[in-house]
């Protein structure tokens, strides 16, 4: 899988410090483009994905795959809550909770009629991403396409379940495919043993997005289950 990556945006919650993100830039997020009255109603899940996939040259225009391990989950946490205390459920929360709300609202403020897509795919969902865009680009539904992939630290009662570290983060990219004589990434599955400790393993998306900023030679991106080699081709 080969491809070209024109824009590229990451956001870190600033007061996050862990290990291997020093390289990414620590940036405040900017919705200064949203309404007051719009911007108010807005979740952190939410804020942070509009911020990326707004940095995004054209992204007004384009076809985006969005994607999200556990979407908005402290939205979606309220919301059983209030279902086991047999409080009412907010009809405007709930439409916010839904997997595909971050990219509707996107399109929505910016008149975006191109195709949209969320996907969910487990600790793979950036990746299940990167493979349905590259699809949508080689059988030409598209000549460019935008991935925003955002996902937040796991309520506390939640926590008991997380099998990497928890960091709050969205990377949006513009995806296209290469051509002659371009520099390039590829993606490749390969077998791999790893032996990080859950605890120390960062997101495959925080993965992707250091050794994007930094134009690594060859990355290893792993999770407990798979791997696949990103290898930048500079031509």
């Amino acid at each position: 899988m080969k491809f070209v990556v024109d824009n590229f945006s990451v956001w870190i919650a600033p007061e996050q410090q862990i290990s291997g993100l020093e390289s990414l830039p620590r940036r405040e997020l900017n919705l200064s483009w949203v309404a007051p009255m719009q911007r108010r109603r807005l979740s952190q899940f939410m804020k942070m994905a509009l911020h990326c996939m707004h940095e995004i040259e054209g992204a007004q225009t384009q076809a985006i795959n969005f994607s999200s391990r556990h979407g908005d989950l402290f939205k979606t946490s309220g919301l059983l809550d209030a279902i086991c205390t047999d409080d009412s459920l907010s009809p405007t929360a709930f439409g916010l909770s839904v997997h595909n709300a971050a990219v509707g609202i996107f399109s929505i403020l910016n008149n975006n009629t191109a195709p949209m897509n969320a996907i969910a795919c487990g600790n793979d969902s950036i990746i299940s991403a990167l493979i349905d865009s590259y699809a949508r680009l080689r059988t030409q539904l598209c000549e460019q396409i935008m991935v925003c992939h955002a996902d937040r630290a796991l309520p506390s009662e939640y926590l008991c379940f997380a099998d990497q570290h928890q960091v709050d983060h969205c990377i949006a990219l513009a995806l296209r495919l290469a051509k002659a004589g371009e520099c390039y990434f590829s993606l490749e599955p390969i077998d791999f043993e790893p032996t990080t400790e859950p605890s120390e393993l960062l997101p495959i998306s925080i993965q992707f997005a250091i050794a994007l900023y930094n134009k690594t030679p060859e990355t290893i991106l792993f999770n407990n289950q798979r791997a696949w080699t990103l290898t930048y081709h500079a031509g």
